[in-house]
């Protein structure tokens, strides 16, 4: 057993779906497809400019402040002009890759997850399963330091319970799979990163039949009911899905969150104000409004970066001009902001 969490191996099966269904953001079929055009070339070349500064500085700090405003900006672009395929899989999967790409994001996030029923949506509700491997590994953390405190009163006792903690920790994750989503591959949608996390708990999961049935993970470790009312066994696993993810029938033909909304991002404490653009495809803009008060369009990206720098420690960015180092950095940009939690 590990005692020492890792919650990042509990999203890299995610990670691989926004890779492999190409996680960036495009226009096609946006209501505003020329605008959210515009307002992304912006993004990319304010990016450009702060990895720029962050490699003059030699700043691994500056260069996750650079991603993460990155990410920020992105779905604030989209949010604005393609808030008619905000519940698709492309979308879905990038707030996904934000969440675990940023080491400071935090919901909310427009238009994620998307909610049941929703027209156009993927057949898959990733945001769902995120959260709810999410909530698996973070109560499994709890129960896991709450069976320590007592080893002092039985040792013995305590380290099956915390056994019991791990494996229902793997168990709620592989029943948020499997019912969540049960017509999907599960490889698309985070097996990979369950099977990490036995790993990395050093808790196979054919292991664990004695201590589910031991420990019932709701009655008596107190996790929250699994996804589907299960928390399955080694022995008890349903047939796995085939599905690819896809994207669901309906039209969007209004911004759910109305035409004008305001959100707080937990990463830079920015409060922003999305006017979405028209269904004829105006050209609206995102604005946003900062911590002054003070409204901007087309804002430039050293001010949100320079904020998650103040909150991570990083220095201010500034703009400069493109290096070709600089093009590698943003190529692979997704992969230092991982390394840096790995590191």
């Amino acid at each position: 057993m590990q005692y020492l969490r890792h919650s990042l191996f509990a999203f890299l099966g995610i990670i691989n779906v926004v890779f492999s269904q190409s996680a960036n953001l495009t226009s096609d079929g946006c209501v505003d497809a020329a605008g959210f055009q515009t307002c992304q070339n912006g993004v990319t070349a304010a990016t450009a400019a702060c990895l720029t500064k962050a490699d003059a500085d030699g700043s691994s700090l500056e260069t996750e402040a650079c991603g993460c405003t990155d990410y920020t900006d992105n779905i604030n672009c989209y949010a604005a002009h393609c808030w008619n395929r905000v519940n698709e899989c492309e979308y879905q999967t990038y707030a996904v890759e934000y969440l675990v790409g940023c080491p400071i994001a935090v919901l909310p996030i427009p238009y994620f997850p998307t909610p049941a029923n929703a027209p156009d949506s993927c057949s898959c509700n990733l945001g769902d399963v995120y959260l709810a491997i999410t909530g698996n590994i973070q109560q499994g953390s709890t129960c896991s330091t709450n069976a320590s405190s007592t080893a002092i009163d039985n040792a013995s006792e305590s380290v099956q319970q915390i056994q019991g903690c791990e494996c229902c920790e793997i168990s709620g994750s592989l029943s948020s799979i499997y019912s969540i989503c049960p017509n999907t591959d599960p490889s698309l949608i985070g097996l990979s990163s369950v099977n990490q996390l036995e790993t990395t708990l050093d808790t196979p999961f054919s292991s664990c039949g004695s201590y589910l049935a031991e420990f019932p993970c709701d009655t008596d470790l107190h996790f929250s009911a699994a996804a589907g009312g299960t928390f399955y066994g080694p022995d008890n696993l349903p047939a796995s899905g085939t599905q690819t993810l896809s994207n669901l029938a309906g039209t969007v033909t209004a911004p759910a969150s109305g035409a004008v909304f305001t959100y707080t991002n937990g990463a830079d404490k920015q409060v922003y104000t999305i006017s979405a653009a028209s269904a004829e495809g105006a050209g609206s803009k995102a604005t946003t409004t900062g911590k002054n008060g003070a409204t901007t369009t087309s804002k430039s990206e050293s001010t949100t970066a320079t904020s998650i720098a103040s909150t991570t420690g990083a220095q201010p960015t500034t703009t400069k001009s493109l290096s070709s180092k600089t093009e590698s950095n943003i190529i692979l940009l997704g992969t230092l902001i991982v390394l840096s939690f790995i590191l």
